[in-house]
């Protein structure tokens, strides 16, 4: 087509990440695969009981969604071999 330029296209492909949440007693532990992506490259969101979790590098584009029946506060994180573990703390109202 004309005005078209094919080579110069490129298409980033959102990706809903394998992710696995574990509840334990007073933590919650939250594994995602981010295939291929650096550290520095992930973003994670935390507000009260919502998770999100984007990370993107030229051709891909992640993007996780979780909510939570309960608040959280963060504790800790971990990248290794493309899965990031976070680990939440369960908050209890006063």
């Amino acid at each position: 087509m004309p005005g078209e330029n094919s080579e110069n296209t490129r298409f980033i492909k959102a990706i809903e990440p394998e992710t696995t949440v574990l509840e334990e007693e007073k933590i919650l532990r939250i594994r995602s695969e981010l295939p291929g992506i650096a550290e520095e490259k992930i973003r994670i969101d935390l507000d009260k009981n919502l998770v999100t979790i984007w990370a993107s590098d030229a051709a891909n584009q992640y993007r996780k969604v979780i909510s939570l029946p309960f608040d959280v506060k963060f504790s800790k994180k971990r990248f290794s071999d493309g899965v990031l573990e976070l680990v939440l703390e369960k908050t209890i109202p006063d």
